[in-house]
């Protein structure tokens, strides 16, 4: 049977406790701005509604799991130990002091209880409390991914293949020193086989996922996070994110970098009304291979080119590069009486000329032109730095640099309460600065120097105590 926290809000014991919380502590604004109500109502499929004992209270998982995200505490051992010790641990989870803390091994058993949808509800929540608080205003959406270092080494890799020598050694960046290569498409790791070879630019190959984040421009909430294996492109997953938010917050605008700068990838957005600032992957996109030809124009009305004779290409198939090969007939070029001066491409000892051009050339010439605007340049000089202070947040302070756990799945429930606790710090310090700002323009008729200087400091000290956060949490 599903288990309850008890209300102690009266109760002696833990009123006591109570009276030991500073009142700038993090975790009594926490309580007192998220409200956690719903966790019971997402969890309530998961037991059995009349048969069995009461379980460990939902809630208190939730407020447990909340504890060793915030303050980057990577074990569950651990982390039941120091909510043992610690009052104010005990009294964010409704705890006294002569309460018992559930075991590390019932933390790990409710986790395999609940499924990815509990934990993605959970997530959803709390973009909803912001939306509602009035947070999520901007209809203008960031898009970054990133690396995570899976749970698993180089030395659990396997050979798919029966013909591969077993007893392959993989040196430091991958690659073992005969013949045989390790590689995703040959070996997979036995410790977590989701877990995939990845690397960046300057950093050495390893088993990885990679993390898909998409925040709010303006206040920066994590409104979607989806995890997939390291050898997933940033681009893949995108459309399918910006489709889920699309009705959730009522999309406009949509900002990422040149990684998410392919042909299909800016021209959904624009067919769905939304309007797009991504950079080319490359300058070269949609280059045709050839140079321009004088005299030889394409037709958008009837989608093909046309040559000075009046001849019209023939469209051909789309090649894995997105190009149209566009041909002409063997007699048309064979009798045309300009043959001697034409310098479209001739196909080998065939009287055939050839001509390419990319699907989305229209769609890259606005582009670029567009890129040079400086509504552009500010739109993605603003992304580089707080999607990337995002990123920061989530792997230096929240756990999110390493897996805690393996499998995919297990991947996913990692990043949703990583995200949850940046969308909590967000919610928390947007509802106390707007009480503040009320103070300031409620009594702002009878204010005197001395009042002046008292709201300044209280200010000041705000936006002290939220850098200090944000770099790090005692």
């Amino acid at each position: 049977m599903q288990g309850r926290i008890l209300d102690k809000s009266q109760h002696t014991d833990y009123l006591s406790l109570d009276k030991l919380i500073p009142k700038k502590h993090y975790l009594r604004k926490v309580n007192e701005c998220i409200d956690f109500s719903f966790i019971e109502e997402i969890t309530e499929s998961c037991y059995c509604p009349n048969n069995g004992g009461p379980s460990v209270a939902p809630e208190l998982y939730f407020r447990m799991m909340l504890i060793g995200y915030i303050f980057s505490i990577k074990w569950t051992r651990q982390l039941v130990q120091d909510i043992h010790y610690n009052i104010c641990y005990r009294w964010f989870c409704g705890l006294t002091l002569n309460d018992s803390i559930p075991h590390h091994a019932s933390l790990s058993r409710i986790k395999k209880s609940y499924t990815i949808e509990v934990f993605e509800k959970f997530f959803q929540s709390i973009v909803e409390q912001c939306q509602q608080a009035g947070l999520l205003q901007s209809q203008s959406v960031m898009t970054d991914s990133t690396l995570i270092q899976a749970n698993a080494s180089l030395n659990s890799m396997k050979p798919l293949n029966k013909e591969v020598p077993k007893n392959i050694k993989p040196s430091k960046d991958g690659i073992s020193e005969n013949k045989w290569h390790i590689s995703n498409k040959t070996h997979r790791s036995k410790t977590d086989p989701d877990a995939t070879l990845a690397f960046k630019s300057g950093t050495l190959r390893s088993l990885k996922y990679k993390a898909h984040v998409c925040c709010d421009s303006k206040s920066r909430v994590i409104s979607a996070i989806k995890i997939t294996t390291g050898a997933v492109h940033d681009s893949q997953p995108y459309l399918d994110l910006i489709v889920q938010l699309k009705n959730k917050l009522m999309l406009r605008e949509v900002i990422a970098d040149r990684a998410y700068g392919s042909g299909e990838v800016i021209s959904s957005p624009n067919d769905m009304g939304i309007q797009e600032f991504i950079p080319l992957f490359t300058t070269r996109s949609g280059k045709t291979p050839d140079k321009e030809i004088h005299g030889i124009n394409y037709d958008e009305i009837k989608k093909t080119y046309i040559c000075f004779a009046n001849i019209e290409f023939k469209p051909g198939k789309i090649n894995f590069e997105g190009y149209i090969s566009y041909r002409t007939h063997t007699k048309d070029c064979r009798e045309c009486s300009l043959k001697a001066i034409c310098q479209v491409p001739q196909m080998k000892n065939r009287d055939i000329r050839v001509m390419a051009r990319h699907i989305h050339a229209d769609l890259f010439q606005k582009v670029k032109i567009k890129m040079e605007t400086e509504e552009f340049k500010e739109k993605f000089r603003e992304c580089l730095w707080k999607i990337e202070g995002v990123m920061n947040e989530l792997k230096n302070y929240h756990c999110l640099s390493k897996a805690k756990y393996r499998g995919l799945d297990n991947m996913q429930i990692q990043a949703y309460i990583d995200a949850v606790v940046i969308n909590i710090k967000r919610l928390v310090n947007f509802l106390l600065f707007s009480v503040i700002s009320h103070c300031m323009i409620k009594n702002s008729a009878s204010f005197t120097t001395g009042r002046y200087l008292i709201y300044l400091k209280i200010i000041l000290c705000f936006f002290y105590f939220q850098i200090k956060l944000i770099c790090n949490i005692d």
